[in-house]
């Protein structure tokens, strides 16, 4: 009967060809179907979810149409598209009028919900939904209020106007005998003195509120008037569909909306704070809590004897209530009700409890609770905080954003090893935050890395994504079991607000890397909890424990719910703080003594004394217990757990689907036995490629299972029970002798794949429709000036040489007061070398400052350079930024309009008073705010080059396009240069361009004939050698350069190395020449000889150590993907006796290419088939 609802409902709304995104991706909790066959194959909408940023560049209909027919064919289920913001401190024009949360939103070309916009998005949610995809917006940066969008809109609501939605409380001292003598204030909603609760204002005379304060001590009186909001405004949430969701049913024809799903709250700006209240806040707190909260309201501010805990915790409880059911319900049920996913990724992120007033409770409002997970750690508890919401409030999935900040260096082996601690935790829905409509000529980024189709090792990151799509889908299923519940330390803090929850968070850590798993729980979880035997049942979970930790306060009726647990049988732990306050009276409470001392034997002024606890065992069998530290060592004593590592150390996760149980175990020592609390057949199941296969255990009785843990210890398990008999292990028998090793040590013979299209110019600029291969891009170099030696030989010592990035080159030398001259190097085109000027937030943001003199020497600082002068005239100073205190030419202090004659003259330029700063660059923040400035000349009647728009297809300051005089520190004293580089295996060409003529080349010290040299016109040459060289050859050359270009400023860009086969030892290929700079493939070959492997049990290829990924072929047969360690497989049904041919095809990250983009997150360019590489023979 669902099926058909759900399906007429789908009918009504989307009545088109495309897939229709209701309802993917919710879990079946009884998955009575054939689980293992949808493991290896899972349905729709268990895939990555990516945030996909839609800036960089300006919106295409074929190039979105391209991504998605990329992404359409890896375990990609659709997107949630963000747009980045600006930084207030850096883009001043974008943030000049205010700005919502961190800066205002970069809205894009066309600029997000104009109507261009509109069309752009119904087509793409069209043409996702036709491909099974699901289109929905991140709310991020345009759900911030003052950022112009849909919540500034909620302002101009008639409906909300003068809305009494905020308490404003002043206080007033008054000694016994002093009079309050105010008039009666607009908005007033009371004035009360504590303490005493005297209420002032219920005698007003004459316009005025007068009285005495009593006796000789101090009171406080508290004028309480009302100010203007809507926070909880009865038709906020409904109005905020109405200017915003709705508007997405409104905007789209059917085909769009058939694509609809994936919508995300990021860093909710809802700005619900202690002080929130709404004209009838006072009758529904009457209504709901049976008092008159009005004159109680100073607590908010200030404590006003015992009862202060309980009206805090009261309003707080009402105030989410209503908040709840006027804001998060509305919004909630729009999602729910049409079967679509809602993240959400919001400020405190599980770490802050009283974050939205409670964050346990607001968070529950979203069809995916979730948190994000950035490189800086694990995240491991926010994730655990996520997952125990969506367990408590039956919430389909659990959202993780994984993983922003890890830098181009990311790996497979750092992606598997922390997706599958946030598995562990309960995440199970993935959504990669790097995805990128654009990169902008690799200059482009927000908290990269982009995971997808831009990363060489795209092909294998398929795999990975088939790998989490496995695991979202089976960890998803049924229901999560765990024995532990621990409270959430909500209401302690709300009613003690200085109070850190830095002792639960901790215990909770302890907890899950003993192998304990738990869930938090907030109070009104336990207060419906049911008790049945002797374990508390919440939703789905069945808990044998409660821990209370450090709750100095809590709900009454959750303290009652602890004794009623323990007086079924059930196991109550204390630990920290023991409660002092709850809703009952507050502090003082002779009722919460009786109780704590039933449960614990002490009081919470006992437990503060250091009064050591007892247990306490009742006749029930429950078990209460006050333990002041390690707890968690403790509970194997009390129950028989669900998990139990050999060594004390591992975490878990356990969901139980249909009549199986399946455990996910992580981080247990390699040969350590752990036990199990299921029993019958065990299998394991391998989400790398959907395959299940017996699981021998140790032993197995009523009480549970024991098996021995052979991976590597930093790996997981998928370990799943199924009704039947195991196959016992037989270890003895089983155990396998080394027969022989043969090391691999010998050169591979290596072939460069590339990966890096560049068709929409996203590595770099202008754009082509081809791949950036292996290139030369540094360069050690001098002026040639009768440099000693055979400098061209490959073994000559270039190490005191300048070593450069083509296109940079020394412009300037620069001083301080005192300090001795260094030369300034910097690129007309990309400014000063990882020094471009101030990005904003995370990473590069296209951005190349005019300003190429920093002033961060401190003193005087003073530069110098010769320009030239081509021909006798008038010449215009141009200088922007920071102008400088004098500038002299030839000696000659000038400024405004210069007459040169043709040549070189004597630049001078000195700022007064320049800062001492030492500045570096850092990923979450690139705000480089340094003074700068520059001094240009231009010919008299040239115009000054306009700057390129941030959405132009270059990256350039605005003198790259010439124009102006040029620099040459050296006065024009060197007009050849010479050049070296190492390049790679297997060269057979090479093309470069050049700001000079290329006059000799030298190949390993070989002068390369002046045939073989070929000026094909622009500063174009090609060079073809005249046989391939296999192994890594030395490059030398000499250029004579053109006027005004110095050092690697006379490359235009890098040297293209055409290759084919090399030969090379295994190794980081980073280290190997001109391959540091190469991001791509390398595949690898070489040929073995194995003898005497006639009977052999079995046959193990060991890599060593991979970068970044690899797929291996054995005598022409797959022998599989590796995406993380231990690099090893299984090739025994694969060789043979005699020769054997190994190919390992090997893909790096990005950091390679990066190494030359001035962005922080650049990374370790480490890369190849590291090694040592063994094949080992069993017996």
């Amino acid at each position: 009967m669902r099926s058909f609802v759900v399906l007429l409902l789908v009918t009504l709304y989307f009545p088109v060809s495309g897939q229709s995104q209701r309802w993917k991706g919710y879990p079946d909790k009884t998955y009575d179907r054939d689980l293992l066959k949808h493991f290896a194959s899972p349905p729709a909408g268990y895939g990555n979810v990516p945030f996909y940023w839609w800036n960089g560049d300006s919106l295409r209909r074929e190039r979105l149409q391209e991504q998605l027919e990329i992404l359409s064919s890896a375990a990609v289920d659709g997107f949630a598209v963000s747009y980045i913001h600006t930084s207030p401190r850096i883009d001043t024009l974008e943030n000049k009028n205010g700005y919502g949360l961190f800066g205002m939103t970069e809205p894009g070309v066309p600029p997000v919900f104009s109507e261009e916009w509109w069309e752009i998005w119904n087509w793409f949610s069209g043409e996702a939904g036709r491909r099974g995809l699901g289109a929905g917006l991140d709310d991020y940066t345009v759900g911030w209020h003052g950022n112009g969008y849909y919540p500034d809109e909620l302002d101009t609501v008639a409906l909300f106007r003068n809305y009494k939605g905020e308490l404003v409380i002043k206080v007033d001292t008054l000694r016994g005998g002093e009079t309050y003598d105010m008039p009666v204030p607009d908005n007033l909603l009371t004035v009360v003195a504590w303490p005493g609760k005297v209420v002032l204002s219920d005698n007003i005379q004459g316009g005025r509120i007068r009285w005495s304060a009593p006796g000789k001590g101090v009171s406080q009186v508290y004028t309480i008037t009302t100010a203007p909001g809507y926070v909880i405004h009865p038709e906020h949430g409904n109005k905020l569909l109405d200017v915003y969701f709705n508007r997405f049913e409104q905007k789209m024809d059917d085909a769009g909306r058939a694509g609809m799903n994936y919508f995300f709250q990021d860093e909710l700006a809802y700005p619900i704070r202690v002080l929130t209240w709404s004209d009838d806040f006072s009758e529904e707190f009457i209504r709901r809590k049976g008092y008159d909260i009005v004159p109680y309201l100073p607590a908010l501010k200030a404590w006003i004897g015992p009862v202060t805990p309980r009206i805090r915790m009261d309003y707080c409880e009402v105030l989410m209530d209503l908040s709840e059911e006027r804001y998060y319900k509305p919004i909630y049920q729009w999602h729910a009700d049409r079967g679509l996913m809602y993240g959400c990724d919001n400020l405190g992120r599980g770490k802050e409890p009283v974050a939205y007033i409670d964050y346990f409770r607001a968070m529950s409002w979203f069809t995916a609770p979730g948190n994000d997970a950035p490189a800086r750690g694990s995240s491991f508890l926010e994730t655990k905080v996520s997952s125990s919401i969506a367990h408590l409030y039956r919430r389909p999935r659990t959202w993780l954003e994984a993983f922003h900040s890890m830098g181009w260096g990311s790996s497979g082996a750092w992606l598997t090893d922390q997706i599958d601690h946030h598995f562990i935790a309960g995440g199970n829905l993935v959504c990669m935050h790097g995805l990128y409509y654009s990169t902008h000529g690799g200059w482009w980024e927000w908290a990269p890395p982009d995971f997808h189709f831009r990363m060489p090792y795209w092909p294998h990151m398929k795999r990975w994504l088939d790998y989490t799509e496995r695991m979202s889908f089976l960890l998803s299923q049924g229901s999560h079991v765990c024995d532990i519940a621990l409270i959430y330390p909500t209401e302690a803090i709300q009613a003690y607000p200085s109070m850190k929850p830095d002792s639960v968070f901790d215990l909770a850590l302890k907890l899950s890397n003993g192998g304990l798993d738990f869930d938090f729980v907030d109070f009104r979880s336990l207060r419906e909890a049911n008790i049945i035997g002797r374990e508390l049942q919440m939703a789905d979970e069945r808990y044998k424990i409660l821990i209370m930790a450090d709750m100095q306060a809590m709900h009454h009726s959750s303290l009652l719910q602890a004794l009623a647990f323990y007086r079924a049988g059930g196991i109550v732990l204390a630990t920290g703080k023991l409660p002092k306050a709850t809703t009952s009276k507050g502090e003082d409470d002779p009722e919460v003594e009786t109780i704590l001392r039933e449960l614990f034997g002490l009081t919470a002024a006992e437990a503060a004394e250091g009064k050591a606890g007892k247990k306490q065992v009742n006749g029930a069998g429950g078990v209460g217990w006050y333990i002041p530290d390690a707890p968690e060592r403790e509970i194997a004593g009390l129950i028989t757990p669900d998990f139990q590592p050999e060594h004390g150390a591992g975490k878990v996760l356990h969901r139980r689907v249909g009549d199986k149980d399946i455990y996910m175990v992580k981080d247990v020592e390699k040969g350590s036995e752990s036990f199990f609390r299921a029993t019958g057949r065990v299998e394991l199941w391998d989400a790398h490629n959907g395959t299940a296969q017996v699981c021998p255990v140790l032993s197995q009785d009523e009480s549970g299972t024991r098996i021995r843990m052979n991976r590597e210890t930093g790996n997981s398990y998928l370990i799943v029970f199924s009704p039947g008999e195991p196959l016992m292990a037989d270890e003895e028998s089983k155990t396998l002798q080394l027969r022989q090793t043969v090391a691999l040590e010998k050169e591979w013979q290596t072939e460069l794949l590339p990966t890096l299209q560049n068709k929409w110019g996203d590595f770099r600029f202008p754009a082509f429709d081809g791949m950036i291969g292996a290139e030369a891009r540094t360069f050690r170099f001098t002026p040639d000036n009768g440099v000693a030696g055979d400098w061209m030989k490959p073994d000559y010592d270039d190490s005191k040489w300048e070593e450069g990035i083509y296109g940079y080159g020394p412009q300037f030398m620069t001083s301080a007061d005192g300090t001795p001259w260094i030369p300034l190097s910097f690129s007309w085109q990309y400014g000063v070398w990882d020094n471009p000027g101030a990005q904003g937030y995370h990473g590069l943001k296209g951005k190349v400052d005019d300003r190429f003199l920093i002033l961060d020497k401190g003193e005087n600082q003073r530069f110098k350079t010769h320009l030239y002068a081509p021909e006798k005239g008038s010449y215009r100073i141009v200088s922007e930024g920071v102008i400088p205190s004098q500038i002299w030419i030839d000696s000659r202090e000038v400024n405004g309009v210069v007459h040169l004659k043709k040549g070189w003259h004597l630049l001078e330029v000195q700022y007064d008073r320049s800062e001492q700063v030492e500045y570096k660059p850092r990923t979450g923040l690139y705000n480089d705010t340094r003074r700068r400035g520059m001094v240009l000349l231009y010919p008299e009647g040239v115009p000054i080059p306009e700057k390129p728009s941030r959405y132009a297809e270059a990256v350039s300051s605005r003198w790259g396009a010439g124009g102006h005089l040029m620099y040459d520190p050296y006065g024009g004293a060197y007009h050849k240069w010479i050049y070296r580089f190492k390049a790679v295996p297997g060269l057979e060409e090479m093309t470069m361009a050049l700001h000079g003529e290329l006059t000799d080349l030298w190949i390993d010290g070989e002068p390369v004939a002046k045939s073989r040299i070929h000026h094909m016109g622009d500063h174009r040459y090609r060079v073809v050698l005249s046989e391939k060289r296999e192994r890594t050859a030395t490059v030398a050359f000499r250029v004579r350069t053109e006027i005004g270009y110095q050092g690697t400023a006379v490359l235009c860009g890098p040297i293209e190395l055409k290759t084919s086969t090399g030969l090379m030892k295994s190794g980081d290929w980073s280290q190997e020449g001109a391959l540091r700079h190469y991001s791509g493939g390398i595949r690898y070959r070489q040929s073995y000889e194995l003898e005497k492997i006639e009977g052999a049990r079995q046959v193990m290829l060991s890599l060593g150590d991979v970068i970044a990924t690899c797929e291996v072929t054995v005598n022409g047969q797959s022998a599989g993907v590796l995406i993380s360690p231990p690099y090893e497989l299984d090739v025994t049904e694969m060789v043979k006796e005699g020769a054997n041919e190994i190919e390992v095809l090997v893909y790096s990250t990005l950091s390679n290419h990066y190494q030359t983009i001035p962005t922080p997150y650049r990374g370790d360019p480490g890369a190849g088939l590291i090694g040592p590489v063994s094949l080992s023979v069993y017996e």
